[in-house]
């Protein structure tokens, strides 16, 4: 019987695309972006080494490439959805459609300073169940994620200028105060401007409440806390009779006021659960 000899050329085509546009900075999600760049050098020393073989002779070495060239398609699958997730929650965090605020990257001796506290969160830790109805959202100085909400909550919104929050810019002195009835905008106390604020639409206390939240990554837990679709201009005596609580518990509101801000609060809470989840998803 005549000896086969057969020449067998496997030339996989593994190509890895940049990441999807997004609204953040690409900043945002350095990580999977280095993970993308990686797999992309992996893939480019597999595509140049000998991919020419003789069977049955070099049938171990053909198997062996082939079974590297699938574990770096599976791979590529997962660095590509891990990096389009992540654009999309950045994205949908800085809600650009609605807000002129831009959505920023943690400094790094604030990332430091959250790797720690993480580092201290036990595995077993369990987020606290929801206050009782009227009471307000509060991390106890004996909770295990306390050191991390005191440093997201340091300087948390701040001074974020004349931007545009809800599809709303901020108001001036003399308009109309939407959370009560004919009460317009004072001047503020420092004389600086209106008497308004940035308003976290659900409070950092609840945010660093729910469920995986304490699993993300500095990056993310940063991102989340400060991000302009949780945010809404409102009078600075609206902010301080809300406090922590839900806007359903101030009295002496505009109903209809109330009842735009209770639905407001359902969807974003609804939202930042969701994001926190496909974060979570996303992160390598």
């Amino acid at each position: 019987m005549a000896r086969f000899v057969a020449l067998v050329v496997v030339c996989m085509s593994l190509f890895l695309p940049g990441p999807r546009a997004a609204a953040a900075p690409q900043e945002m999600c350095s990580a999977q972006i280095a993970a993308a760049e990686a797999l992309a050098a992996q893939i480019a020393a597999h595509n140049a080494a000998p991919h020419v073989f003789e069977l049955p002779r070099q049938a171990a070495a053909y198997a062996a490439y082939n079974a590297e060239a699938a574990a770096l398609e599976a791979r590529k699958a997962q660095v590509q959805a891990a990096l389009a997730a992540c654009a999309a929650a950045m994205s949908a965090l800085e809600s650009a459609s609605n807000s002129s605020l831009p959505l920023r990257p943690v400094p790094e001796t604030t990332r430091v300073a959250l790797e720690n506290a993480i580092k201290n969160i036990p595995a077993n830790y369990t987020p606290p169940p929801a206050p009782a109805s009227g009471k307000a959202w509060r991390v106890p100085p004996t909770s295990e994620i306390k050191p991390v909400y005191d440093i997201l909550r340091a300087g948390n919104p701040g001074n974020v200028g004349n931007v545009r929050l809800q599809g709303q810019p901020r108001p001036r002195v003399g308009d109309r105060d939407p959370a009560y009835a004919n009460r317009t905008i004072p001047l503020s106390r420092s004389g600086n401007g209106p008497a308004v604020s940035p308003d976290h639409i659900i409070p950092l206390s609840e945010i660093v409440s729910m469920p995986g939240f304490h699993r993300l990554t500095p990056m993310n837990m940063y991102a989340v806390t400060r991000a302009p679709v949780n945010l809404q201009w409102m009078s600075s005596k609206a902010n301080w009779s809300k406090s922590s609580r839900s806007v359903a518990n101030m009295s002496g509101v505009d109903p209809a006021w109330q009842a735009a801000q209770v639905q407001l609060e359902i969807r974003t809470r609804q939202q930042l659960q969701d994001l926190i989840t496909k974060l979570l998803a996303s992160q390598v």
